[in-house]
């Protein structure tokens, strides 16, 4: 083992961290992120000193590169497939993060929500039995009740659009997570506002293999699955990949003396075809079914994970996915692209709202919301053989997009007192259509320079309508793009900026609407009144980057910083109807404003050992936001603080060590900083830090694993609320939380065949 370069990254860094502050790139870095022109100065006053030297000190890597021996250990590359063309990752002109099967396995994840905190400046949200909701760079939603809504960060698996229902994001069998932060108008459109995820699972293989995977651990968690790949004729393959996961959560109900009211029931089946059928076409088939029957019994009037519901919640979703594409690559000036995706859900979410048993001063009851979404998509285009600067000075993409979705609600909830019990329920019917026109052109102006111009014109059409007489027809043409110029530094090396934009379609806020008396209250009601419906968004995203290998290929560096103006910023806020009876809504701010860091690096150090780490610095801004403040009841203007879910650093960093050929360890570190959960009232999370483990043997045939995921049990908070639920105490605001997972451990078998 050589040592020279572990010697000589720790010299450099401790001399980067010690005399960061005196840097000219750093002060101008650290003054782009506080400028009271951009985001709110305060907004990174919590940030520990050595996490903001930590991008520099990635950044001036080059500068000790020529200490460094070269014992020919390489960073393995990796390729982007989020684009219209696969783009090897230190090329992409955006800020990417990849999560390999290797890292997934790693952290012997079973779900998305366990692998997010690997991606600088990727949060999300649970109020559920899982995260749903993804919030990038700050940008996202929250949660979900009775209104429609579409996702500012969407998220595809094998094609297939799941955005806003992540249950869907079972990770058995994925190839790679691929992160993409800003907005992606040009590809996606409206779903992705903020960023994009992709999930791919792995294709089917030439040579038949497949696997057994078995594995237990505490809390009553035990899972099972199985893989077969391999051909099915001369011209056609196929892959098959089942998977459960059972537990019983995190929970104890005392009042029912159960342990597994918030327990995790999850069936995944994914199968693969690709058929070639002639030298220039091939045919690609994925189906997708998922079947979540989880609990969700999360929130207690004590904040703990003991709870006192007499009617825990479930969190249910079952669905089905289907894409097809199509390739074609046998015109002479172009290759021809289609694909097809479908979706159905049945959705049912429901839970305790008063998250107790009190039957006397109280009052008690529970509600469930069920849902039926149908989604249908198709894509079109056309791409030309060559790429820009490869093998011609031009390229270009031109695409046709058309897509429908339709989801139906059946609301029921009922209430009760020492007077009675009081039923009520409501339904609505919300459809979406979209049509757009896409295309991209790159140039080569000269040698190691591109240039790309990339447009979506996308129209939307949406209509509302619900058993409380709401109607409303938002609809709307928008647009979105991206200008990047490239630059090779080297043959290893690559700087970008790039202007893009994106955007988002407007929606309806049916519940708070048709929950308002003017009888009763008739400020409120004429304020919700003229929010029925609000407006689309628009994310104007600025940004350069640096990104490329050094080290002879063992040094992977990214880093990235931005700016961002969000325009008729689509905010979430609450309405309470005292005592605790709550409406969400959505409102259009304006000045809404996000900047910030992201630095990312994997070290190949040895040939057995591995380092990776990922920042994200992040400044936001709300702007002005008008709620009714929750302790007065009093309609103000919500302004100059942070926008929730929007932390001001996370990190992630990891050492893999082999040490033996069949032998490895794996350590991991990662946090945040505290965030806002709401946009209504001031109630934050706490920061953490959160330590993982993977220790295992592996030989080509057999693998064994022993895990462990917040091994030092921090109490993690991913999601909360401020409001009057407990009548012991007059009904007085308090804030409410639900935790993450606590320390689990187990261990795990693969067999490979």
């Amino acid at each position: 083992m050589r040592i020279a370069g572990l010697a000589s990254f720790q010299r450099a860094f401790r001399r980067t961290v010690q005399g960061a502050r005196k840097f000219p790139k750093f002060q101008i870095v650290t003054s782009l992120l506080r400028s009271e022109s951009r985001v709110r100065p305060a907004a990174f006053d919590s940030v520990p000193g050595w996490l903001l030297a930590l991008p520099l000190a990635l950044a001036n890597l080059a500068a000790f590169a020529e200490e460094v021996a070269d014992d020919g250990a390489l960073v393995e590359e990796v390729v982007v497939t989020a684009h219209f063309r696969d783009t090897a990752l230190q090329a992409a002109p955006v800020s990417v993060s990849v999560l390999s099967a290797q890292s997934i396995e790693l952290r012997a994840a079973q779900h998305l929500e366990q692998v997010l905190g690997m991606a600088p400046n990727l949060n999300y949200a649970a109020g559920a039995s899982r995260g749903r909701f993804l919030q990038a760079r700050g940008v996202g939603e929250r949660s979900q009740f009775k209104d429609p809504l579409d996702a500012s960060v969407g998220m595809v698996i094998d094609g297939v659009d799941f955005s806003g229902i992540g249950l869907a994001a079972v990770l058995h069998d994925v190839q790679q997570v691929e992160v993409l932060r800003g907005p992606q108008g040009t590809v996606f459109g409206a779903n992705a506002l903020g960023g994009m995820v992709l999930v791919k699972t792995k294709d089917p293989t030439e040579r038949f293999e497949g696997s057994l995977t078995t594995g237990v651990g505490n809390y009553g968690a035990w899972r099972t699955g199985a893989v077969l790949s391999g051909p099915l004729g001369d011209s056609l393959a196929g892959r098959l990949a089942v998977h459960r996961f059972e537990g019983d959560g995190y929970i104890e109900n005392d009042f029912l003396n159960a342990d597994d009211t918030n327990d995790y029931q999850e069936l995944s089946l994914r199968g693969k075809l690709r058929w070639q059928l002639g030298e220039a076409t091939r045919l690609d088939l994925a189906g997708l079914y998922v079947d979540a029957d989880n609990g969700y019994d999360a929130f207690s009037l004590e904040n703990r994970r003991r709870t006192g519901s007499d009617e825990p919640g479930h969190d249910r979703q079952e669905s089905l996915g289907l894409s097809l594409s199509l390739t074609h690559d046998g015109m002479d000036a172009f290759r021809v692209e289609g694909s097809l995706f479908w979706e159905g859900s049945d959705l049912a979410y429901g839970f305790d709202w008063d998250w107790s048993n009190l039957a006397t001063g109280g009052v008690r009851g529970g509600e469930d919301n069920v849902r039926q979404r149908d989604a249908v998509g198709v894509d079109l285009r056309m791409l030309s053989r060559n790429r820009a600067g490869v093998d011609g000075p031009l390229s270009w993409v031109a695409g046709a997009y058309i897509a429908r979705r339709e989801v139906a609600l059946d609301y029921e909830d009922h209430w009760q007192d020492s007077s009675g019990t009081y039923p009520s329920s409501f339904s609505s019917a919300f459809t979406t259509e979209r049509q757009a026109l896409y295309g991209q052109v790159d140039w080569a102006l000269a040698q190691g320079w591109v240039l790309s111009l990339g447009g979506r014109f996308e129209g939307y059409d949406n209509r509302y309508a619900d058993s409380a007489g709401v109607a409303a027809k938002p609809n709307d043409d928008l647009w979105g793009g991206r200008i990047s110029l490239q630059r090779d530094l080297s043959d290893d090396l690559m700087a970008y900026v790039l202007i893009s934009r994106g955007f988002k379609t407007g929606g309806v806020n049916g519940q708070a609407v048709a929950a308002a008396d003017p009888a009763e209250d008739p400020e409120i009601a004429a304020f919700l009144n003229e929010r029925i419906a609000f407006a689309a968004e628009t994310l104007t995203n600025y940004e350069a980057g640096l990104k490329g290998r050094i080290l002879d290929g063992g040094l992977q560096l990214a880093l990235s910083v931005f700016y961002m103006q969000r325009d008729d910023m689509q905010a979430n806020a609450w309405v309470l109807f005292p005592p605790a009876d709550w409406k969400s809504y959505l409102d259009n701010v304006d000045k809404g404003k996000n900047a910030g860091l992201e630095a990312e690096a994997v070290w190949q150090a040895t040939e057995r050992l591995r380092l990776s780490a990922g920042l994200g610095l992040l400044g936001t801004e709300l702007g002005e936001l008008r709620v009714r403040d929750v302790d007065t009841y009093e309609l103000l203007r919500q302004r100059g603080r942070s926008q929730a879910h929007a932390p001001s650093y996370q990190f992630h960093v990891s050492a893999h060590f082999d040490l033996h050929p069949d032998y490895f360890v794996n350590v991991q570190l990662e946090g945040k900083d505290a965030f806002y959960f709401s946009n209504s009232h001031d109630q934050r999370s706490g920061s953490y830090a959160t330590l993982h483990l993977c220790a295992g043997y592996r030989t080509e045939r057999l693998e064994l694993t022993a895990w462990g995921r917040n091994l030092t049990d921090v109490d993690t908070e991913v999601r909360g609320f401020y409001f009057g639920n407990n009548p012991l105490k007059g009904w007085i605001n308090e804030a409410y939380y639900q935790y993450g997972e606590p320390r689990t451990f187990g261990v795990t078998a693969q067999l490979r065949f």
